[in-house]
């Protein structure tokens, strides 16, 4: 058991020194060794201790880690196996380092974040791969929040069994960290799920982690399930919400001058959103450039107002143009904003400045407290069923496939999965067929009345 190397005649440290000559990090590397510590688990003799190794790297600090093995045998193979981890990782041009948890989402962030694309940028100009900064926000506040001190912030990951992640979906509920205390949706958790596993991934390429055949979450489906639907509307229900909301619009008015634009611009979003299908991204980077009002009516259909509008490049779908009826609502803003510049954009705040889609939905909530939605109807309002009402009442009114899809910017089979059951209801109609079912119409705002809307008809 004994060498020549002062290492093993350490009286003080060291007992069942060994060095084990057939192994090597690399021709130019020190020969790792193992032995049993005497200043450690001295409350057993030293033929039960835990075997330690020491593998020398050249230029680093080498690893030195417990077996956790009283056995020669079992501890001499899982040195071999350290040694064959490293040998990959140092052809792949890793480290052989200690690599932490916060190390490892650190370095994964820091190469997302070179692909935050700019504000007016679509895929085509940054790149398929490019992210907008929103995606780049969750992505880095799931993995902080979630998988560093999932995992121990200073834990070393190349250690990490894969059967760690079998504890994922139990811990992450019972760490919410969220103002509601309820459990993450499965949805939620799926896409989280994603995150890791991208992450991880990332770090076996750039042999931060060794290589594994598997990756976390090994047979979870991740794809996500599109027949998912968000809680909307039925037109009673609508209807009803419709009226509240005005209520709720009315109590606005006796806040500072900011938070009285603010309640009627949001207002607007909500019916506007409601009458063209656009998600809360889109809108609210519409400039006043890119939309343009039409009077439609004969003699059959009161006179209204639509709107054409050009979504921006730089939004989930890329650019496309949207039909949109309840043009009056966008009108309003219009007429009332005093940034009339082409350039400037049309749903703002006082300044000049956008609304965030976090803005907007901070108002949805507001208005959805105030109308007691969510318990009225037994359902989960958000922003996004504003476009499901849009998506169901069109579809319940005729209009086509193809020219609901092109308006909405979905495939037809996204369609299909989300609102199947629907379909059978469809027909031939035009697009912007009227129906006094919609529920959706404000009677314009009357000159000198800038902030009180008047009862729905």
């Amino acid at each position: 058991m004994g060498t020549k190397n002062n290492r093993g005649n350490n009286k003080r440290t060291y007992a069942l020194y060994e060095e084990l000559g057939h192994l090597r990090v690399s021709p130019q590397a020190e020969v790792p060794y193992i032995y049993k510590r005497l200043d450690r688990q001295k409350d057993l003799p030293v033929e039960e201790r835990a075997y330690q190794v020491r593998v020398p790297v050249p230029m680093e600090k080498g690893v030195r880690k417990s077996l956790r093995t009283s056995d020669r045998t079992t501890a001499i193979e899982r040195a071999e196996d350290l040694v064959l981890e490293l040998k990959s990782v140092l052809r792949a041009g890793g480290t052989a380092s200690k690599v932490t948890a916060e190390d490892l989402v650190s370095r994964f962030l820091k190469t997302k974040s070179a692909r935050i694309r700019e504000e007016d940028e679509g895929k085509a100009d940054a790149g398929r791969r490019s992210i907008t900064k929103e995606r780049y926000v969750l992505i880095e506040g799931k993995l902080r929040n979630y998988l560093v001190p999932f995992l121990g912030k200073s834990t070393d990951v190349r250690s990490v069994p894969l059967s760690k992640w079998n504890e994922w979906e139990s811990w992450r509920k019972d760490n919410k960290h969220t103002r509601s205390a309820k459990n993450p949706k499965a949805i939620t958790i799926q896409n989280e799920m994603g995150m890791i596993r991208e992450c991880w991934k990332w770090g076996m390429e750039n042999a931060l982690l060794p290589f594994s055949p598997k990756l976390p979450f090994q047979n979870e489906n991740l794809i996500t399930d599109d027949k998912v639907r968000r809680d909307t509307w039925e037109p009673h229900e609508w209807n009803s919400f419709a009226r509240r909301v005005r209520d709720w619009l009315n109590t606005q008015s006796e806040g500072t001058e900011k938070q009285v634009w603010d309640a009627f611009v949001s207002y607007q979003m909500v019916f506007f959103l409601a009458n063209s299908g656009m998600r809360t991204g889109e809108l609210v980077k519409v400039k006043r450039k890119d939309i343009q009002f039409y009077e439609r009516g004969d003699s059959n259909v009161l006179k209204t107002i639509i709107a054409l509008v050009k979504v921006h490049t730089s939004t989930k779908t890329g650019a496309r143009e949207v039909n949109a009826m309840g043009g009056e609502f966008a009108k309003r803003v219009w007429d009332k904003s005093e940034y009339k510049k082409k350039e400037d954009y049309l749903f703002c705040h006082l300044d000049g400045t956008p609304f965030t889609t976090s803005q907007f939905r901070k108002k949805f909530e507001q208005m959805i407290a105030y109308t007691n939605e969510d318990e009225r109807w037994g359902k989960k309002f958000v922003p996004y069923s504003l476009r499901h009402l849009y998506a169901t009442l069109r579809l319940q009114h005729g209009a086509t496939r193809s020219a609901l899809c092109e308006n909405m910017g979905v495939t037809e089979t996204y369609l299909r999965k989300h609102y199947s059951h629907y379909l059978t209801r469809l027909a031939t109609a035009d697009l912007m067929k009227m129906d006094k079912e919609i529920g959706l119409g404000a009677t314009p705002i009357a000159e000198g009345k800038d902030f009180v809307v008047p009862d729905v008809k």
